[in-house]
């Protein structure tokens, strides 16, 4: 299979990109995905005009269009530092991770690996995201003795999720991207998203725990890997509500996250893209 020269040249100027960045000092790194991130805010106006019409969307009444703006920047400032941090993945050991990185609520992750039938994270695009997949490595090479598990970052196969919690292993989710028209209506920052089933069906179909965990941004470059005690998944009759329940659980969740830090999610998504149809209901009533 051939590609065109452009795609070509594309890929081959991000590995070289992804090279130089490894060879700068990490705080000078931090300092460049900054600049690139405050530049591609001013510049990419088609994704700026998202970001502020979800911004506006969720925090018109409480903040100033100023004040949006300035979350706006900050978002992508941390956009161009997870670009960063991505780009050096290759060369992330486990002691300069741990240098940067403070883990809150391990012995959920532990109490949930020792039931044997795998660990669903369920999280999102908050924070440095791209560091989920290397910290959980680093927890699970810490327990690789006492539990026999090993990292695998879920792909797009459902049978590729299944597999892996069957072997005992943890399954990263980032459920907060539109799910379009077969999704479940969920409320988020004040209007109905379209959610993702696939984490919900997972969980109810496998028995393997959910763990809420998200890594907030701190001050100096540094991070906090928070997880969440297990979540109750919900067994009733009305396989839908148990599946809207168990969404409404996550998405609250992230909602609060979001609220506390507003710079740290995603907002160039479009998230509301995809509405509920006008004669249905959002939810299960």
């Amino acid at each position: 299979m051939s590609f065109p020269i452009r795609h070509r040249l594309e890929y081959w100027s991000a590995r070289v990109l992804a090279a130089l960045v490894r060879l700068l000092p990490l705080r000078l790194g931090w300092a460049l995905g900054a600049i690139l991130g405050q530049l591609a805010f001013s510049i990419v106006r088609v994704r700026r005009r998202v970001t502020m019409e979800n911004l506006h969307h969720a925090f018109s009444e409480s903040r100033s269009h100023r004040e949006l703006t300035k979350i706006g920047a900050r978002c992508y400032r941390n956009l161009g530092r997870g670009l960063v941090e991505f780009c050096r993945f290759p060369s992330l050991t486990r002691r300069n991770l741990s240098r940067i990185l403070e883990i809150e609520g391990l012995e959920h992750c532990t109490r949930g690996l020792a039931q044997g039938k795998g660990v669903i994270i369920l999280s999102g695009h908050f924070g440095a995201w791209e560091l989920l997949s290397p910290a959980f490595g680093l927890l699970v090479s810490r327990h690789r003795r006492q539990v026999g598990i090993a990292i695998h970052r879920i792909g797009h196969t459902p049978w590729g999720v299944v597999r892996s919690l069957r072997r005992n292993r943890l399954v990263i989710i980032l459920a907060d991207q539109d799910g379009g028209r077969d999704g479940i209506f969920i409320p988020f920052l004040g209007r109905l998203a379209s959610t993702a089933r696939g984490a919900a069906r997972f969980a109810m179909e496998t028995g393997a725990t959910v763990l809420m965990s998200f890594v907030v941004r701190q001050p100096g470059n540094r991070h906090r890997l928070i997880i969440h005690p297990a979540m109750e998944i919900p067994r009733s009759c009305n396989r839908e509500e148990d599946l809207f329940e168990i969404l409404k659980t996550y998405t609250q969740c992230l909602e609060t996250y979001v609220r506390i830090y507003p710079e740290q999610w995603f907002w160039p998504h479009r998230r509301w893209k995809s509405r509920p149809p006008a004669d249905d209901p959002a939810a299960p009533t």
